[in-house]
């Protein structure tokens, strides 16, 4: 009955914005860091990760059939609140010496969003007279799911999230034809930017004593590569504490896998025992760390 329902919501042509799309996605994402009977949402962590999914897509989109990039349109009037909330976040201190990191920027935005959400958003997303994800009213801080729903969000979160991000990547194509048929644009719209990862190279050398965390073959600052532990693919996370140094190889080789249970033992003994050093790399890469929920994200994969 859930699934039913979440696929009458994804069809619904009616879509003004893109809102919808990323506060289904976020959801999905976020029941699978939840404790296993937890039911309440903070909603300062569905803003957290809606200003995630939108913050790559507010960069220009280099279309391959396009002279120019495009700054695609999310919806069907004016700018989207949330969007120009989103990119005035990116751009906030763009060249300016000694301005805030991008994640101390989103931080400082995060309520702003928060606010979009909870006056407009959140009371739209669930069509007719029934809700269904979550009661209504919205509580103050948190959304309150109704039993079963993250049981269900976590099972599905595959099929899902590649459901929403299709029909994302199809309601952007219909408002702006100069991307359409574009192969590249769902990787533009959901893909990890794997350049602005490398920042993290040198210092996690250090950390694993130049070896690779699958394989403990030597690799070099130039020979090594940045790997998702709990793939990009599944969680949409790019936390430092998610990431590891791998040979291109070994790296090649696991592919969108999930860790074995002794790569998930090592893997979260080095978040553990490496805590504060992992924090300092983040800080300095402009990354985020948040090591929280990890673990339970692995356990919930695993148990798919």
């Amino acid at each position: 009955m859930l699934l039913e329902r979440l696929q009458e919501l994804l069809r619904d042509s009616r879509y003004t914005t893109t809102y919808k799309f990323a506060v289904l996605h976020a959801l999905c994402d976020l029941a699978l860091e939840m404790p296993a009977q937890e039911q309440r949402v903070p909603i300062s962590r569905l803003a957290e990760r809606v200003m995630d999914l939108y913050w790559q897509q507010v960069i220009p989109f280099q279309a391959p059939s396009a002279r120019n990039p495009v700054s695609l349109r999310q919806s069907t009037g004016g700018p989207a609140a949330v969007v120009q909330l989103v990119a005035s976040c990116r751009s906030a201190g763009r060249g300016r010496r000694g301005g805030r990191s991008p994640v101390r920027r989103r931080l400082d935005y995060t309520p702003m969003l928060l606010a979009l959400l909870k006056k407009d958003v959140l009371r739209r997303l669930q069509p007719g007279a029934t809700p269904f994800l979550y009661r209504t009213p919205i509580g103050r801080d948190e959304l309150e799911l109704y039993p079963g729903v993250a049981a269900a969000l976590r099972r599905f979160h595959g099929l899902l999230t590649d459901t929403i991000q299709a029909r994302w990547t199809a309601w952007i194509e219909q408002r702006n034809p100069q991307v359409r048929g574009s192969d590249a644009l769902r990787e533009h719209l959901f893909g990890v930017d794997r350049v602005s990862l490398r920042v993290v190279v040198k210092p996690m050398l250090v950390l694993q004593n130049g070896c690779c965390f699958y394989s403990g073959v030597r690799i070099t600052e130039r020979t090594a590569e940045v790997d998702h532990v709990l793939p990009w693919s599944l969680t949409r996370n790019n936390s430092v504490g998610n990431l590891v140094l791998a040979s291109k190889r070994t790296n090649l080789a696991k592919g969108d896998r999930l860790p074995t249970a002794e790569e998930v033992k090592r893997w979260i003994a080095r978040n553990r025992d490496y805590s504060d050093e992992l924090a300092r790399i983040a800080e300095e890469a402009n990354l985020e760390c948040r090591p929280e929920g990890l673990a339970r994200l692995a356990h919930a994969l695993s148990m798919r």
